[in-house]
């Protein structure tokens, strides 16, 4: 069984973003897998700064909806990106909600060959 996140960055809390999540949703969960929704439009998530405040330790200066996903996120085996297509990009709430990994980012010790 996979621990699954789906973030959801549709502005829409019925429109074709949600029903396709609510769809993957229920297919995870009919094969075993324990699976939450967040939805953008109901967790206020500021984006990154670029404050490097996180770099040294210290937490987020931002206070906002961010901090209490956190620890889901590092639980999660499985992290899910539901955004519709907004003048051919995603959503700027989905774009913040990614801005915003850096925070937890790691360095990777053992990087793929030719990415020096």
């Amino acid at each position: 069984m996979k621990n699954i996140l789906i973030i959801q960055g549709g502005g829409r809390p019925n429109g074709n973003t949600a029903q396709l999540v609510n769809s993957f949703a229920q297919g995870a969960e009919n094969a075993g897998h324990k699976v939450e929704i967040i939805s953008l439009i109901k967790n206020d998530i500021k984006g990154c700064l670029g404050c490097n405040a996180c770099r040294y330790g210290k937490p987020c200066v931002q206070k906002d909806g961010f901090n209490a996903v956190v620890p889901k996120i590092t639980e999660a085996d499985l992290l899910v990106f539901a955004s519709p297509l907004y003048f051919w990009t995603i959503s700027s709430r989905t774009k913040a909600f990614i801005e915003r990994l850096y925070c937890i980012a790691k360095e990777d010790g053992n990087p793929p060959a030719g990415t020096v």
